[in-house]
């Protein structure tokens, strides 16, 4: 008998200082910080995708003002009299 109760004492004990689940409160914040994260996954992704387009825009830019100031260089120089 002595042995029983202990092996029930034993058991109680190990399972009702085992892990407890989470709250509602926690699995809620929980939520919505991994939406929160995720969102800020899809910003994230969004704005380097932006940078990207916006890199390539000034090279082009950049690609032109270059032809340009060549144009007017050209146009600068002077003619040879004759």
């Amino acid at each position: 008998m002595m042995r029983w109760l202990s092996v029930v004492g034993i058991v109680f004990f190990l399972f009702g200082c085992g892990p407890k689940g989470a709250s509602r409160e926690t699995l809620d914040r929980l939520s919505e910080a991994k939406m929160a994260c995720q969102s800020a996954e899809t910003r994230a992704k969004n704005l380097e995708a932006q940078r990207i387009k916006l890199e390539e825009e000034l090279a082009r830019k950049q690609a032109t003002l270059g032809d340009l100031q060549k144009q007017l260089q050209e146009l600068e120089k002077p003619t040879p009299k004759e």
